[in-house]
């Protein structure tokens, strides 16, 4: 990879908030010394600011909110609490209060003891309902998605690029526009992956205007990897291949 391309990925990780910890520590003492550094962080911050402008907030549906709640877990019954009551006395005069004895005083401690062990059962129980599935499904990656490739454009001069990141957790890369223009009427946008010495795999179309999806196996991204955008038919290319020009790659940094 080269320094220009890593510096370009590794400032898109600090703007977008996925380089953390010891690495971003050491990101921001190395750019507090490299001016150049400092400079490529804010193209980024300049260019991400426009999605800050464009995007529109989302009220959740309904059915968010009821599946949240039914998750959560059962408040204790009320009756618990009544069933405590009993148990401890209550005198009406601290010098008239008969001795209950040892054995009352001892079926107090004891029930007191089996509260605790109960409420301490119940944390438990809580904690397990609620950390347990995110347990079973952490494989150790970093669940957000991390930026893989720039594709700048091919024309000079030209601040257009599209921002390629991978999502591990959900095996798929996001492919996020920066100032990139419409194509006229009648043409599509489609990517594809080229693997050293294979020919062009498309991975389907793009949007100029938002975010695009796309399902990807991780196996398929590596440091021999480029991904390219070209000018398309409408739908995209009828042969399969490239038959239009290109209009925005890059290589694949470290996943």
């Amino acid at each position: 990879m080269s320094e220009r391309t890593r510096y370009e990925i590794s400032a898109a990780e600090y703007v977008l908030g996925t380089l953390r910890g010891p690495a971003r520590r050491r990101f921001e003492i190395l750019m507090a010394r490299d001016a150049a550094l400092a400079a490529e962080v804010g193209r980024w911050q300049e260019a991400l600011s426009v999605l800050d402008s464009t995007d529109v907030p989302l009220e959740p549906p309904g059915r968010v909110w009821r599946t949240i709640q039914l998750r959560l877990p059962a408040q204790s019954p009320a009756p618990i609490t009544d069933f405590r009551e009993p148990i401890v006395a209550q005198p009406s005069a601290p010098d008239s209060a008969p001795d209950r004895g040892p054995g009352v005083r001892g079926s107090v401690k004891k029930a007191q003891r089996g509260w605790q062990f109960f409420s301490f059962a119940l944390a438990a129980s809580l904690a397990v309902a609620l950390f347990w599935p995110r347990l079973l499904v952490w494989d150790g990656e970093d669940i957000a998605p991390r930026p893989v490739a720039v594709l700048a454009s091919t024309q000079a001069g030209s601040a257009q690029q599209m921002v390629a990141s991978f999502d591990a957790y959900h095996r798929q890369l996001v492919l996020t526009p920066l100032n990139v223009k419409t194509p006229e009427s009648g043409h599509s946008l489609q990517l594809w992956l080229i693997a050293k010495g294979q020919k062009p795999a498309s991975l389907g179309l793009v949007e100029a205007g938002a975010s695009t999806v796309i399902a990807l196996d991780k196996g398929r991204l590596g440091s021999n990897v480029t991904l390219a955008i070209s000018l398309e038919p409408a739908g995209g290319s009828p042969t399969g291949q490239p038959t239009g020009a290109v209009l925005y790659a890059g290589k694949v940094g470290r996943i």
